[in-house]
């Protein structure tokens, strides 16, 4: 096994796509990843290729797609049209589509098992699914439509457990609801408010939120990724920032910011729990943020580009797609 080091993090590779590539799915033992955005069709790439290039599958949605898995022979993707699609992995023929929330589907994710889907949208809901025949399980409110000043909020972020049993939710105005899968209920809650920042005096705007979430391996520990205090609400001109939060006791045990200007969209732990990563970008360019333990000072990488989402793969490899595309990382 490659030993991770992020002070070798070099980009391997740099595949380009067409228009903003937001969703990613990676089958590593086939050196395939599948990614699709702006445009509503898939792309495929073979890293097995000698020169790796973004091949065009077939159209998922007829607009943004925003989440997207692999589960068995299928492919089951949401966007922006308020639908849940399943489709043939080889084939790209629909086998099944849901009308899933009453506004854009932000987010999808599947249990360990694969056997439970749970999605959250711009009605609010967090929505819970089974994952083989499409069929509702549970809708779950908790997050309120507009922020405290009156504004219209939107559920960006969601995490489900290691074990299975809960799924997180965050928001814009920085409430962010854990929710007991089988039981359909909260099960705790907390507002990490220094997400959020709500400019009375420019714009009367409200702008940030939480943008990422992520389970610790063995589940004690929420990590929660996005941007601090902005201080210019026209773009993301602020602090990237992550907070480790103890979430059964609704308390923050550790806050890590850096000076470089990025909103993080994406964070996650390797498997040991060792590490945290975290990316995504802004004014000051794209970032790929990686803090050891507790510590608040990253490591920061340059990719090319403003990156969406990440997936970890084996020997310290990372994938990873956004406005320049598909990026493979090597990160030992």
């Amino acid at each position: 096994m490659t030993a991770f080091d992020p002070k070798q993090a070099k980009l391997v590779s740099a595949i380009a796509a067409p228009g903003i590539v937001f969703a990613l799915a990676c089958d590593e033992s086939r050196q395939t990843l599948h990614g699709a955005g702006t445009d509503g069709a898939l792309y495929s790439v073979d890293l097995k290729a000698e020169k790796p290039t973004a091949e065009r599958k077939w159209q998922l949605h007829d607009n943004y797609v925003s989440g997207l898995v692999l589960r068995k022979d299928e492919i089951i993707s949401c966007g922006f049209d308020r639908k849940l699609i399943w489709s043939e992995r080889t084939s790209g023929k629909p086998t099944r589509a849901v009308d899933a929330h009453a506004g854009w589907v932000r987010k999808l994710a599947t249990t360990p098992d694969g056997e439970t889907i749970v999605t959250v949208g711009d009605d609010m809901l967090v929505k819970v699914w089974n994952a083989g025949d499409g069929k509702p399980v549970a809708s779950l409110s908790g997050h309120d439509a507009k922020t405290p000043e009156g504004f219209l909020s939107g559920l960006y972020a969601l995490a489900i457990s290691p074990d299975g049993k809960f799924a997180a939710s965050g928001d814009r105005a920085g409430f962010v609801r854990v929710w007991d899968i089988e039981r359909r209920k909260q099960a705790a809650g907390f507002r990490a408010a220094d997400f959020y920042t709500f400019d009375a005096v420019k714009r009367a705007r409200a702008i940030g939120g939480v943008r990422g979430l992520a389970f610790s391996p063995d589940g004690s520990r929420l990590a929660v990724s996005g941007i601090g205090a902005v201080t210019n609400v026209d773009g993301f001109v602020g602090p990237s920032r992550i907070e480790l939060w103890d979430w059964k006791a609704e308390k923050r045990a550790a806050v890590g910011q850096d000076k470089h200007q990025a909103i993080l969209n994406h964070v996650a732990y390797t498997a040991d729990g060792k590490w945290l990563l975290a990316a995504g970008g802004g004014d000051g360019g794209g970032a790929l943020m990686i803090w050891a333990g507790n510590e608040t000072a990253p490591h920061v990488a340059k990719p090319k580009g403003h990156l969406q989402a990440f997936i970890l793969g084996a020997n310290a490899r990372l994938y990873a797609c956004g406005h320049a595309g598909f990026q493979v990382w090597q990160l030992g």
